[in-house]
């Protein structure tokens, strides 16, 4: 795009929630050219969309903050009618929010943010794309979103019985033992129950796997779950016209602060943290058994960098490999 095409451009920002959405729409000077709150329904959309034309003479770009999986039928309609739609990191809205004048925070406020972050950083945005939106990728991010949520439980119900075992041990009132027998009895049944169907998930995910996908497998360390949360998190890697947007996105480039001679690199807060989350697992699992990976955290150690900020460089590293490989559904070559 032109840059007289973007002195022409309409910049609308969807603050989205799971009941009512709300846009704003701004020009390139964030000059405000209209708002619409609408509901999240069929006739909310279709009014919302009859809306658009009515502040934008022709180009228009869209950013979308929230709402998560709610978000799926307004963004459906959109796609389908406009191909600069952009997912906006809330990281981005509450960096402005903070450096601002203003500390007020409303709907109407949030969205023309967004707005505002769509003007400035559009080609930095992953795109949010058709594809993204077949049956068989919302129904592997469902799965996937479940096998989390159920995993999450486990943790948490592990806590409990390691505290209440202790509890158990120090515990003297026999009516108090019975009853902590209890609970870590039954704990100890959910706590089955959810390995099952953990079992179970993972041979409904392996189904789910697009081939694209599948080939993530032939690098040792992961496994069908990682490579559905790659693929379910990533929300298709044809978003990413390049490596550099795919690792900004997954939050893992350090962020540069630099003074003088002096340069300084810290950790990346923004990005999909559960994207973030998955590569960081595959640096595990390879500095476990690959003597290369070892090797390499080594070195950025011996170079001066902290045992974290290293472990940030292989998780780089795991992250272009993944990349080609989602790119190329090539099977992983150790060079």
């Amino acid at each position: 795009m032109e840059r007289t095409d973007l002195n022409l451009a309409t910049f609308v920002g969807i603050d989205a929630h799971g009941s009512e959405h709300t846009a704003f729409a701004i020009n390139r000077f964030e000059e405000e050219k209209g708002r619409i709150q609408f509901e999240n329904n069929i006739d909310g959309i279709k009014k919302f969309l009859a809306w658009v034309p009515t502040v934008s003479n022709g180009h228009t770009l869209f950013g979308v903050e929230g709402g998560g999986n709610e978000r799926h039928t307004l963004l459906r309609h959109m796609v389908a009618r406009y191909n600069q739609v952009y997912e906006v990191n809330p990281f981005y809205t509450k960096q402005r929010r903070d450096h601002g004048t203003r500390g007020d925070k409303s709907d109407a406020v949030d969205a023309k943010m967004v707005a505002e972050v769509v003007a400035k950083k559009f080609p930095e945005l992953p795109k949010i794309t058709p594809h993204e939106f077949t049956a068989e990728r919302l129904t592997l991010r469902k799965m996937v979103w479940y096998y989390e949520e159920i995993t999450e439980q486990s943790a948490r119900i592990q806590n409990q019985l390691r505290q209440l075992t202790k509890e158990r041990r120090l515990a003297e009132e026999k009516q108090e033992k019975y009853a902590l027998d209890f609970i870590i009895k039954a704990k100890g049944k959910d706590l089955e129950r959810i390995k099952k169907l953990q079992k179970k998930l993972t041979i409904e995910l392996e189904k789910l796997l697009p081939p694209q996908a599948k080939n993530l497998k032939t690098m040792r360390g992961i496994s069908t779950i990682l490579s559905a949360k790659l693929v379910a998190h990533a929300n298709g890697i044809e978003r990413f016209r390049n490596l550099d947007k795919f690792i900004r996105y997954a939050g893992i480039a350090p962020l540069e602060r630099s003074s003088g001679r002096t340069k300084k690199y810290i950790k990346a807060n923004k990005g999909n943290r559960k994207l973030n989350s998955a590569i960081y697992m595959i640096a595990l699992s390879q500095l476990c058994w690959n003597e290369e990976a070892r090797k390499y955290v080594e070195k950025k150690v011996l170079e001066g960098k902290t045992k974290r900020h290293a472990i940030r460089c292989l998780m780089k590293r795991m992250a272009a490999i993944v990349y080609g490989m989602m790119k190329s559904g090539k099977p992983y070559r150790r060079k």
